[in-house]
């Protein structure tokens, strides 16, 4: 490995250091660890596509994938969303391909509708995950983490 290539290692280990206080990296090998099983985590999550068929379904494709998020992390922040709302979060998207997956989720009711009283307009539905994709989504989640610290904590040795 060229000379620069090891000052700039020492400089993103020295950069991983300051930022995260528990996670010593010494050595270009515990860099070069820490990275493969970073890239071993995100090719695991993205091959995996194991579990029920609502999260299967999201996870064929990033757009599907990026709906998904936006869902659970509004979901996650005790908020509902509306349809255009997600449209215009996911604006690197075309609306008609963000309402397409919306539309065709709850239709197979991988999302669901949210009563709520508070707006008279009937088009303007609030949705939210249903419960099946709430628990999936969850445990896949936790499957992964739970690898990927597992993965951690041998480099921390």
């Amino acid at each position: 490995m060229p000379i620069d290539d090891y000052k700039k290692i020492f400089e993103i280990i020295d950069s991983t250091n300051r930022v995260n206080s528990n996670l010593k990296i010494n050595s270009p090998q515990k860099f070069n660890l820490l990275l493969c099983n970073i890239n071993k985590l995100m090719t695991k999550r993205l091959e995996d596509f194991g579990g029920e068929s609502c999260l299967k379904w999201f996870l064929k494709t990033m757009k599907r994938y990026h709906v998904l998020l936006q869902i659970m992390s509004l979901y996650g922040k005790n908020s509902f969303a509306y349809k255009e709302q997600i449209i215009k979060n996911l604006n690197e998207y075309s609306n008609k391909t963000i309402l397409h997956i919306v539309n065709e989720a709850l239709t197979k009711k991988y999302i669901i509708h949210i009563s709520n009283n508070s707006v008279t307009d009937s088009k303007k539905k609030l949705i939210g995950p249903s419960p099946l994709l709430l628990s999936s989504y969850i445990h896949w989640n936790i499957k992964h983490i739970s690898n990927y610290s597992i993965a951690i904590k041998q480099l921390l040795k």
